[in-house]
């Protein structure tokens, strides 16, 4: 009877399945995502279709089956929708940071040789500093005893070589640009 009135279009009855399912369709689909957003617009849509397409469809079942199944279906579907979007654009960024390693290969190997370039020019003391903490990894206590030094002058010299591989690397990029 419900269904024969909602073919014919009856609104009431129509509304009143609404009131009815609206909410537990909702609920029901909370036990698959926390997306609230997700989940009212697939309830909305699935109503949205029950009522445009109340001519054509064809329920088998009780009104309650065919409205959880479907909204069971099409948040599947969402779901495997967005596992291949995020797979194509895991996809795009492997591709993307590939070619970037491959392109910039040559451009990192020059940075990396001017780098070189740029510690060796250093004073002594200051590229010793610089070495033992940036490159062997020591703690500053350990240098500052290794050099029989302040800890504060090891912050100074590793300060200094900073600024010097600063100053010598966009030396580089100006001659690069130019």
């Amino acid at each position: 009877m419900v269904l024969k009135a909602l073919k014919k279009g009856d609104q009431r009855v129509f509304e009143t399945i609404y009131c009815d399912y609206y909410e537990r369709l909702c609920v029901y689909l909370l036990s698959y995502t926390s997306d609230k957003e997700k989940i009212e617009d697939i309830v909305q849509d699935t109503f949205m279709t029950l009522w445009s397409k109340r001519n054509t469809i064809h329920i088998t079942s009780s009104i309650k089956s065919y409205l959880y199944r479907t909204v069971h279906n099409k948040l599947m579907d969402t779901f495997r929708s967005s596992k291949k979007h995020d797979e194509m654009l895991s996809s795009y960024l492997h591709t993307a940071l590939v070619r970037a390693i491959n392109l910039d290969q040559g451009e990192q190997n020059r940075r990396l040789k001017k780098l070189d370039e740029c510690i060796e020019q250093l004073p002594t003391r200051c590229k010793t500093v610089f070495i033992a903490k940036k490159i062997t990894g020591k703690k500053y206590t350990q240098i500052a005893s290794d050099l029989k030094i302040s800890e504060k002058t090891i912050e100074g010299h590793i300060s200094r070589a900073y600024k010097l591989i600063r100053s010598c690397m966009s030396v580089n990029k100006e001659a690069v640009v130019r």
